[in-house]
């Protein structure tokens, strides 16, 4: 495997995503565990993903998520009445959602695999669904290309990524950690941008982090007949020490042009 891709599968393997911020003193693996990283998930960290994910068209559709972590966003799609699938590289993602199912008593066809090669014959689904994944793998247009391959025709892929022009990445990351800090000499752009994700110290643990722009987006999915984006996920923190210059319930307004993260709704 590409080494990038065993680093991004050793930091996941270690700290599963959604972990962060999880209460050491509840059972790993329990249901009471993955109802906090729902929780934590849909309320806390991402209450966006609610607002720009519509679950409930998914009813009765065949559903592919790629890079599918615990199993939260697809148990969604499942409890809303899709027949679901996913694959994703770590094998204690795989593990864990699989357990995650089972709690709930629901079922889904996991697969441990890597999203550049799909394990499933063209034309197979009405959508597929990627969110916060494959900015960490050196093969994101190939899984795009897989993606548009695997789907229906009049098919949508849902697909969010970090968001290059987001306050987040030029203010907290670039401007105060990379130059004010001096994290950026230390560890160079790529070590810096591997620290955003839990447990990664831009050095020993370094899995590879991407953004994205609206444009540079658009042209990787050029072989869908229609796309359209939506920016989301702003904070006036990720301002960093600027933060006070945004009022709290402004960040709304700013959420279309600074937010995180970038959303591509594309038919095939």
């Amino acid at each position: 495997m590409d080494r990038q891709k065993l680093q991004v599968r050793k930091q996941w393997n270690k700290n599963p995503c959604g972990i962060r911020g999880i209460d050491p003193e509840i059972s790993y693996g329990s249901s009471a565990f993955f109802g906090a990283v729902r929780k934590r998930r849909y309320e806390v960290d991402d209450p966006w993903i609610k607002e720009k994910i519509d679950f409930k068209s998914a009813r009765g559709k065949k559903v592919l998520e790629i890079g599918y972590g615990m199993g939260t966003d697809l148990l969604t799609f499942r409890e809303n009445g899709a027949k679901v699938y996913g694959v994703d590289i770590t094998p204690e993602h795989y593990r864990l959602a699989k357990r995650n199912f089972a709690l709930h008593h629901q079922k889904a066809d996991l697969r441990l695999c890597d999203a550049a090669h799909l394990p499933f014959s063209a034309g197979s689904f009405d959508v597929v669904y990627s969110n916060g994944v494959l900015h960490h793998t050196p093969d994101t247009e190939r899984c795009i290309s897989e993606a548009y391959r695997v789907l229906k025709s009049g098919g949508k892929f849902i697909l969010a990524l970090y968001h290059t022009y987001s306050a987040f990445h030029l203010f907290s990351k670039v401007i105060f950690e990379g130059v004010l800090e001096g994290k950026l000499k230390k560890l160079g752009y790529r070590g810096l941008m591997s620290t955003l994700e839990h447990g990664a110290d831009g050095i020993k643990i370094k899995p590879l982090v991407k953004t994205y722009s609206k444009s540079g987006l658009k042209r990787m999915l050029g072989k869908f007949s229609k796309v359209h984006f939506k920016v989301a996920h702003f904070k006036r923190d990720h301002l960093s020490k600027l933060a006070f210059v945004v009022p709290g319930f402004l960040e709304k307004v700013f959420e279309p042009w600074l937010g995180w993260y970038v959303i591509a709704y594309a038919i095939k």
